[in-house]
C-alpha cells in the first residue's frame, strides 16, 4: 500500500479546505457526530470505520455541554505553547474508503481511506498570544491566558487512517488528533472552565 506523505497541518488544512467536501463518499446526506447518528447509506465496512474514527477522537477530545475540547501542546520542545481549543461539534461528513489492491489485501490491509469533517466553530484559550487556529480560521481573533478567544469558522482536514490485520492506524495530519483528552490542570492553567 502507498503510504501518505507526511504534510505539515498547514498544508493538510490548506488542501481541506479548498477540496471541501468533495470525493467519492459512500456516505450521501447523512453525517455523524462523535454522540451518535444516522449511518442507514453507509456499508459495513465504511460504518465500521466512522465509528473507529469517531472512537478515536474520543481518545483525544472532551465532550462538554457546549462543544468538544482538546489540550494542545504546539512550538518547540524549548518553547512549547499549552492551551485548550474548542470545537462546537465534530460531525463526520463522509466515510471515504480507497480501492485495496490485491497486495494490499495479501498484505493485511483490510479498508483504507479518510473521513471529512462539516465545518465547524472553534475557540482557543491559554497560552502563548497568538492567532486562533494559526489564523486558519475565518477571522484573526486572537488567544489568550484566562478567556477564551471569539469562535473562528473552521473545517477540519480529513482524517486518514486504515485496517490492517485487525488494527485501526491512524495518520497524524489531522490537527484533532494532536491534542489530549484536557484534565482539570489544562483548564486552570488556561484560566477557562
Amino acid at each position: 500500500m502507498r503510504r501518505a506523505l507526511r504534510t505539515t497541518p498547514f498544508v493538510a488544512l490548506a488542501l481541506a479546505i479548498v477540496l471541501g467536501s468533495s470525493g467519492c463518499g459512500h456516505s450521501g446526506a447523512d453525517t455523524s457526530e462523535a454522540s451518535g447518528g444516522d449511518s442507514t447509506n453507509l456499508s459495513s465496512a465504511d460504518r465500521d470505520a466512522r465509528n473507529a474514527a469517531l472512537a478515536e477522537l474520543q481518545k483525544h477530545w472532551l465532550k462538554g455541554p457546549d462543544a468538544w475540547t482538546t489540550a494542545v501542546v504546539s512550538g518547540s520542545p524549548y518553547s512549547p505553547d499549552h492551551f485548550l481549543r474548542q470545537c462546537r461539534a465534530l460531525t463526520v461528513a463522509q466515510v471515504e474508503s480507497q480501492e485495496l489492491s490485491e497486495s494490499d489485501k495479501l498484505n493485511g490491509f483490510e479498508w483504507a481511506g479518510r473521513a471529512t469533517f462539516k465545518a465547524t466553530s472553534c475557540r482557543e484559550a491559554g497560552g502563548q498570544a497568538g492567532m486562533v487556529l494559526d489564523g486558519m480560521g475565518s477571522s484573526g481573533p486572537s488567544k489568550q491566558q484566562g478567556k477564551w478567544s471569539e469562535w473562528v469558522d473552521f473545517t477540519p482536514g480529513p482524517l486518514r487512517f486504515q485496517k490492517a490485520k485487525g488494527e485501526w492506524q491512524f495518520k497524524w495530519d489531522g490537527s484533532y488528533l494532536r491534542g489530549t483528552l484536557p484534565g482539570p490542570q489544562d483548564f486552570a492553567n488556561a484560566g477557562v472552565r
